[in-house]
């Protein structure tokens, strides 16, 4: 009898599921219960401990900082606006006045846009922070616990019984208890 080489393969591959499958059916129950999921809110992380109200302090006084250079540089278009539009100019000041009205303005946009990136790039330094200081935390409670997975990211799933897996609070405690 002729046999393809697939159907060789189906010689095996019949016996290893079946194999698998007696493994899954003959696990003991208990030992696959024991296995839990959590998931931590981060940005609860950072809102209710320490070091995150810390983390956040200095976030603000960064953003507080490009606010202070945004504002000066709008204060100086809206000068050379000004210039720009005065009376009695010649022809060659104002358009002058006006190129370098454009020159800022576009500097000023572009000031905006990288002020803009740099604090969100700030934002997620900060939460990476708040979450790496909290890793030992979520080691520990996860090999204490029984967790074999502990989500940080809980819109990753499609649905998470809050009131069960949800792990947030004793992790913020933990933390906050391990940096006094």
């Amino acid at each position: 009898m002729y046999q393809t080489p697939m159907s060789r393969s189906n010689i095996f591959f019949a016996p290893c599921f079946l194999a698998v499958m007696l493994v899954f059916l003959l696990a003991p129950p208990a030992a696959l219960a024991e296995q839990k999921i959590g998931f931590v809110n981060p940005q609860r992380v950072v809102n209710e401990t320490r070091l995150g109200q810390s983390a956040k302090a200095d976030l603000a006084r960064y953003v507080a900082e490009k606010d202070r250079l945004a504002k000066e540089s709008a204060a100086q278009v809206a000068t050379l606006r000004k210039e720009a539009e005065a009376h009695g100019l010649s022809p060659q000041d104002r358009t002058r006045r006006e190129d370098l009205l454009r020159r800022k303005a576009a500097q000023h946009e572009q000031l905006l846009a990288e002020n803009a990136r740099d604090i969100k790039a700030e934002e997620t330094k900060l939460l990476q922070y708040v979450m790496r200081k909290a890793e030992a935390v979520l080691e520990e409670l996860g090999k204490k616990g029984g967790y074999a997975i502990i989500f940080t990211d809980p819109a990753s799933v499609g649905y998470v019984d809050k009131a069960s897996t949800d792990l947030t609070e004793r992790v913020a405690r933990e933390l906050d208890g391990r940096s006094k």
